[in-house]
């Protein structure tokens, strides 16, 4: 009882070492990276040593509000608004060729994070003020360029490339099997998801902030995007959501992690997310947690973002999305499933990677053309940290 109780605990003493090693303070612009007004956490000390990437930070921040590292968390965000009020944009990362390339969007998530640590209504009121900038000008901006909003008030991923290959980039799904090569053709259930979450935090800051009619336009708004996501996304013979090809106008038959998204969002029925739980959850769970996508259907090619790879940021989608709706039971049994592999590895290695293969329980396959396994690894610490927590794994052992 006693091992069981505090297998964990070698783990998170590595990891509070770790974050002051992938803490940096970049203020000013140099070479590739643009400065950042306060310090932050970088994936890994190697080649993204001194990046601040967009959806990493949201990941990262669940883990650090839970260790008091409120101050870096806060900080983060506010890098973010910094760099939206400088460019009209919340970059990929802060480099400067990746100013025309956002990525998934988390920034009202990452807000609510910290808010629920330091109660800073002043604060939540500037951070929900540019999110919604963010949501009006970059993700439904009709008159931009590189268009992401498209079909039925929908909107896709679009660099200002506006290729495939760069749309993919911006998915963070870079690269994927998912989209057949034709990124800018489908409206995404994750995106689509994320923007609905916008929505919907937007309204409730609102509300908390005393707006009542600013609170009731983004419900609204919530709410036509939920009916054009239901009646586009939601594929009732596969009890799943799906990608979307707005020029076929079909549903794609990829089947990926994406389709969880709208349970983390809250956006699923109860009827939808149990369907999901009892049809599609057992074909994604694997001895390792969760992988990201359908098993069969994958390019020749390897590529990182599908199966057998299962990322620390998913785990938690997944995760959190059936705690939205209940199912505390089957999110522990992933959690523990992801955070025992990732023991395992740790024990092997002496190290977290950024991705494993949840099929073996080992080391996450890779596609060596973009980048080689990174070890380290922001939010897979973070992640690790959270769910740890969330569960309260870390118990003392009884005497």
């Amino acid at each position: 009882m006693e091992k069981e109780n505090n297998k964990y605990t070698d783990s998170l003493k590595y990891i509070k070492y770790y974050w002051d090693k992938i803490t940096y303070y970049h203020p000013k612009d140099k070479g590739k990276h643009l400065g950042l007004p306060n310090k932050f956490v970088s994936p890994s000390t190697d080649i993204f040593k001194n990046d601040q990437f967009y959806w990493d930070s949201y990941f990262v921040i669940l883990g650090l509000v839970r260790v008091k590292k409120v101050k870096l968390a806060k900080g983060m965000v506010d890098n973010l608004v910094y760099l939206f009020e400088r460019f009209g944009i919340v970059p990929m990362r802060n480099r400067y060729y990746n100013l025309g390339t956002s990525q998934i969007p988390f920034l009202t998530s990452m807000a609510f994070e910290v808010f629920e640590a330091d109660k800073d209504k002043q604060w939540l009121h500037k951070v929900i003020n540019v999110a919604e900038q963010e949501l009006k000008k970059y993700w439904m901006n009709e008159k931009l360029t590189e268009k992401h909003i498209v079909y039925k008030g929908l909107s896709r991923y679009c660099d200002h490339y506006i290729t495939h290959l760069g749309a993919e980039h911006e998915s963070g799904w870079d690269m994927t099997s998912r989209f057949h090569d034709r990124c800018l053709d489908y409206l995404p259930v994750d995106l689509n998801s994320c923007l609905y979450k916008y929505e919907t935090d937007i309204a409730a800051a609102h509300e908390l902030l005393g707006n009542t009619a600013r609170a009731k336009k983004f419900k609204n708004q919530a709410n036509l995007r939920k009916t054009q996501m239901n009646e586009l996304m939601w594929l009732d013979r596969a009890h799943f959501f799906c990608d979307y090809n707005y020029h076929t106008k079909q549903h794609s038959q990829f089947l990926s992690v994406a389709g969880f998204y709208p349970l983390w969002a809250n956006l699923a029925s109860q009827e939808q997310a149990e369907k999901i739980r009892e049809n599609i959850l057992p074909v994604f769970e694997f001895d390792g947690g969760i992988t990201n996508t359908q098993t069969s259907g994958l390019s020749i090619d390897k590529k990182q973002h599908d199966h057998p790879n299962g990322w620390p940021h998913q785990q938690w989608i997944v995760i959190k999305g059936l705690l939205n709706y209940g199912y505390r039971d089957d999110a522990e049994r992933v959690a523990k499933k992801w955070l025992d592999m990732n023991v395992k590895m740790f024990e092997e290695t002496g190290k977290f990677w950024e991705k494993y293969n949840v099929v073996n329980c080992d080391i996450g396959v890779f596609n060596s053309d973009r980048y080689l396994l990174q070890s380290g690894f922001g939010w897979t610490n973070a992640v690790f940290t959270r769910l740890v927590d969330e569960f309260n794994l870390n118990k003392s052992p009884k005497k």
